[in-house]
């Protein structure tokens, strides 16, 4: 019979193992988050994400673009929410318990979350081999992509360029 998977606990490991790496001299270099949002295997750099939660409550906006979900309210700070799926072009994000947000550090100075299916936990950047970028068009901004050893294609976030993209900043209509 198979064993139950207790979900927060498994949540709670992970977190335990992110903190444990980022206090590593060169964690920033070797490991990266994988996450999936829509289709895609990313990455995201571990010194770029302050905190990985589960989906809060997130109030619309009006008049905001299709991938800005709204505005979170995490601990008394209010966080903008994005789809990070829809904001690359795939279909939105269905909301499960698996699903999170991802908030970014705080040294961007943007209070920005950014939605993903999953969190698929740490990924070596030396157990993988960087490919060249095939030139696909959008929304990735500068991030590199690795191929793991199962064959698997991961695009690389470059956190500091996508908030600092008009593209993604401005998420009013109009």
């Amino acid at each position: 019979m198979a064993k139950n998977l207790d979900l927060r606990k498994y949540q709670e490991d992970i977190l335990v193992r992110i903190k444990d790496q980022t206090r590593s001299a060169d964690a920033g270099t070797r490991s990266r988050l994988g996450v999936r949002a829509g289709n895609e295997l990313l990455l995201v750099g571990l010194q770029d994400v302050s905190e990985v939660l589960p989906v809060p409550e997130i109030h619309p906006v009006p008049l905001s673009k299709p991938w800005f979900l709204g505005m979170a309210n995490v601990r008394g700070n209010l966080y903008g929410v994005s789809d990070i799926a829809q904001f690359s072009g795939q279909t939105p994000t269905t909301g499960t318990v698996a699903s999170r947000i991802l908030l970014t550090h705080q040294k961007y100075k943007a209070h920005a979350a950014l939605l993903v299916s999953a969190i698929l936990g740490l990924r070596a950047l030396d157990q993988m081999q960087e490919m060249e970028d095939e030139g696909r068009p959008g929304r990735w901004l500068g991030g590199r992509v690795f191929r793991d050893a199962s064959g698997e294609t991961w695009r690389e976030i470059d956190i500091k360029t996508l908030l600092a993209s008009p593209d993604f900043m401005k998420v009013g209509l109009g």
